[in-house]
């Protein structure tokens, strides 16, 4: 009797076990065009995402079951070409909708990515309308100061959010894809905490791997350190060194630009009129081009009043300095002191005026 009653006891172990990792996802597709359509199920593969199940969409919905020993993400899309909605396939009944906003909801994980998202939509949206108000502003010569400022607040809370829940999440698939997705509106020290956390498995990635050797130089040029020294050719094709200026005395703003980014060629006023004000001061600026065409970096040149040291190696973004001093996007600035260490980066408009002005009183 005893015996009988001890196999009972583990076939109804390993049946609660079944059913305990058991998972059921009900999908709704509101839009009737998809009707009859196919749902792809992927992953992530090495370079592209790989088709791993597919259900068709019957009466605007589609139901898959399993089991799942450990939580796995799955991108769910209604076109083959193009992944859609993250899942984490985790024990449960998984509610998916495809709508105008799209959501996944019912167990713990993916109801905080709802949630999440849910945040960073509305935030999004609010984006978009400071943006519209900025053009109006532009257009008609209004100051846009305020309007950045609110920009800038708005990207602060998105990237905010997205480290917060990548960091809460970082153990499983879901944490490490918004870690992913997101990682380049991270600051240095957050993408550093959540290598630090990552599973080794993760950071065998190549993606994870180039932003692993990103943190490492970006640490070498953090503020604090001595400037990393190169060499270029000025636009007579002379070799010059970052050396040649840095840490002589001067105050340096070491500046990348590019003839062709806009962004670049905004700015340049105030670092034309900072260099008129403080030049006689005691203030240099190098500029180091992303230029690919000679004759364009040249002509950028002219066009844009630049009248300090100017070099290039004409490699686009395939130049060893964007490696070096662990950039992703231009303009990008580096201020450093009389000795040659960095003191601040990316200055800019009155804040470049402000802290020039403090400097060299």
């Amino acid at each position: 009797m005893k015996k009988i009653f001890l196999l009972f006891a583990a076939v109804a172990v390993l049946f609660s076990c079944q059913k305990k990792n058991e998972y059921t996802i009900n999908g709704t597709v509101v839009d009737p065009d998809y009707e009859g359509d196919t749902i792809y199920v992927q992953k992530i593969g090495e370079n592209e995402f790989v088709t791993v199940d597919t259900v068709v969409i019957k009466n605007g919905s589609f139901t898959l079951k399993g089991t799942a020993d450990s939580t796995y993400l799955r991108f769910f899309a209604l076109s083959k070409s193009k992944p859609s909605l993250p899942v984490l396939v985790e024990p449960g009944v998984i509610k998916v909708t495809f709508d105008s906003l799209s959501s996944v909801s019912g167990t713990p994980v993916n109801d905080a990515y709802n949630t999440f998202k849910g945040e960073v939509a509305g935030l999004e949206k609010k984006i978009s309308a400071v943006i519209k108000e900025y053009n109006r502003a532009e257009a008609e010569g209004k100051d846009t100061d305020s309007i950045e400022q609110s920009y800038d607040t708005i990207v602060e809370e998105i990237t905010r959010l997205s480290f917060e829940f990548a960091k809460e999440n970082i153990h499983n698939e879901l944490g490490e894809y918004v870690f992913l997705s997101s990682a380049g509106m991270f600051k240095t020290g957050q993408q550093k905490e959540l290598l630090d956390m990552a599973s080794d498995k993760f950071k065998a990635m190549p993606m994870m791997q180039r932003l692993s050797k990103f943190v490492e130089n970006a640490e070498r040029v953090a503020e604090g350190k001595k400037f990393a020294d190169f060499s270029m050719q000025d636009p007579s094709g002379k070799d010059v060194s970052l050396s040649d200026y840095a840490g002589k005395g001067k105050y340096v703003l070491v500046d990348f630009w590019a003839s062709w980014c806009s962004p670049c060629r905004a700015e340049m006023p105030n670092v034309v009129e900072a260099y008129k004000k403080y030049k006689a001061k005691g203030f240099e600026v190098v500029g180091v081009s992303l230029d690919k065409d000679k004759n364009a970096w040249l002509k950028g040149i002219k066009d844009l009043n630049i009248t300090w040291p100017q070099m290039s190696d004409l490699l686009y973004w395939k130049s060893p300095v964007v490696e070096l001093y662990a950039f992703q996007g231009i303009p990008h600035t580096v201020l450093l002191d009389k000795e040659g260490v960095i003191i601040a980066k990316n200055l800019r408009g009155k804040a470049l005026d402000e802290k020039l002005a403090e400097l060299l009183k």
